[in-house]
């Protein structure tokens, strides 16, 4: 998993907490005894084409 995105578009760069807030989708979050936290987080992060910059708006242009 990556843990940080560069905005194409503004230079923004997303990372720790903004990072996992802004990049999984907790409507696919499905609680269990089986996942580890870092499966989980890989299970439910969006396309980095969904992810939008909270600086400038832009939708899915990011460096990883």
């Amino acid at each position: 998993m990556i843990k940080h995105m560069l905005c194409n578009d503004c230079g923004y760069d997303m990372f720790g907490a903004e990072y996992i807030s802004n990049t999984v989708d907790s409507t696919l979050y499905k609680d269990g005894p089986v996942y580890s936290n870092n499966a989980l987080l890989e299970i439910n992060t969006k396309p980095y084409g969904e992810v939008v910059c909270p600086y400038c708006k832009s939708i899915g242009s990011w460096t990883s």
